[in-house]
C-alpha cells in the first residue's frame, strides 16, 4: 500500500514523501520517496537521484530507510542537482537478542542471510529506474553495511533476482557511490575486532560461518575497473570519532580503488566528525558526503 503526504517541510524546502512496496517477500521490502514539491522545472537530465540504503549491521530492526531524514535538511534540490531521494528499506538477518524488538523465527522480514540484503537493494533500485526513467544518473549511498551494500551492487558477482530477470529488468550501475563508515572487508573487521563477540555474531548471521563467503562479499575483494566501467565518482567518508568501525576499513578499501582505478573515475576521502551513527543522525555529515559526490559530477555531461 502506498503512503502519502505532500508539502511536508524539510528544512526550508518542502517534499512530497511516499512510501510504496517495491516487493511482495516481507513488510520491510519498501522504500520512501522524497520528490521536491512543487515538482521543480529543472531538466531532470541535469539532476542525479539520491538512493540511501540505511546501517545496522543487516539485523538492527531500529535502523530504518528514515535514517536518511536528517540528512534532507541540508539536500535542498535548489542548491543542489537532485532530482530526488530514495531511502531503501530490505529484509534483516536474525537478531533474537534484541532488546526491545527481538526478531521471531517466522518472520520472513528478520530471517535472511546473504545476498537477500542485495537482492532487495537490487530489485529496489531496478524498479526506481523503471519508475522515474533516471537510467545511470544516481548516486548510491550507504552507511555502515548500507556502504557494503552499494559496492556490491556493482561488484558483478550475484546474480539479478529471479523476478526482475522474468520481466526483463536490468539494473544499470550508478554514476557514484558514496560510502559512510563503511564496512568493506568482513574477514579483517572481524580480526581487528576479535575481543568483541557482536562482531562475529552479526557477521555469522548475515554470511554464515564459511571465511571464504566473507572473503568473497567483501567490497575491498572488488576488481572495480572490470566490473563498474561507468563509474565517475567514488567518496568515502569516515571518522577518526568513529569507534564501532575503525579506520582499517576506509585505508583497505582505499587501496583496492587505488588498485582497480578507471579512465573517468575520481575517488576522494572525506574527514567527518562524530561516531558512527551520529555520522546520519546529526544529517550534516551525510549530506556532506554526498554533496561531495554531486560537486565531483557537476562537470560530467547527461
Amino acid at each position: 500500500m502506498f503512503q502519502q503526504s505532500v508539502g511536508d517541510r524539510v528544512g526550508n524546502y518542502s517534499v512530497r514523501r511516499i512510501r510504496c512496496p517495491y516487493s511482495k517477500l516481507s513488510e520491510l521490502n519498501t522504500l520512501d520517496l522524497y520528490l521536491p514539491y512543487p515538482p521543480s522545472s529543472a531538466d531532470d537530465a541535469t539532476r542525479y537521484w539520491i538512493i540511501y540504503i540505511h546501517g545496522g549491521a543487516w539485523r538492527d530492526p531500529i535502523v530504518t530507510s528514515t535514517s536518511i531524514q536528517p540528512a534532507l535538511e541540508f539536500l535542498d534540490p535548489r542548491k543542489y542537482p537532485i532530482a530526488g531521494v530514495a531511502s531503501i528499506n530490505y529484509r534483516l538477518s536474525p537478531y533474537a537478542s534484541h532488546p526491545s524488538h527481538p526478531s521471531s523465527p517466522d518472520d520472513p522480514s528478520r530471517n535472511v542471510t546473504h545476498p537477500a540484503h542485495l537482492e532487495d537493494v537490487m530489485t529496489a533500485i531496478t524498479m526506481l529506474q523503471g519508475w522515474h526513467g533516471f537510467g545511470k544518473r544516481y548516486v548510491l549511498v550507504g552507511h555502515s553495511c548500507g556502504a557494503t551494500l552499494a559496492f556490491q551492487t556493482v561488484m558483478g558477482l550475484w546474480a539479478a533476482p529471479a523476478d526482475l530477470v522474468a520481466n526483463d529488468a536490468v539494473l544499470e550501475k550508478p554514476v557514484a557511490i558514496v560510502g559512510v563508515a563503511g564496512i568493506y572487508d568482513l574477514p579483517l573487521l572481524a580480526s581487528t575486532f576479535r575481543a568483541v563477540p557482536l562482531y562475529g555474531e552479526f557477521l555469522e548471521g548475515a554470511f554464515g560461518k564459511d571465511y571464504t563467503d566473507w572473503l568473497r562479499a567483501s567490497p575491498a575483494s572488488g576488481e572495480y575497473h572490470n566490473t563498474w566501467q561507468n563509474a565517475k565518482a567514488v567518496v568515502l567518508g569516515w571518522s577518526k570519532d568513529d569507534t564501532l568501525v575503525d579506520e582499517t576499513q576506509l585505508r583497505r578499501m582505499a587501496h583496492t580503488l587505488l588498485d582497480h582505478t578507471s579512465a573517468g573515475r575520481a575517488d576522494m576521502a572525506v574527514e567527518l566528525k562524530g561516531g558512527h551513527n551520529d555520522i546520519w543522525q546529526n544529517g550534516t555529515c551525510l549530506a556532506k558526503a554526498i554533496t561531495t559526490a554531486l560537486s565531483m559530477l557537476k562537470e560530467e555531461l547527461p
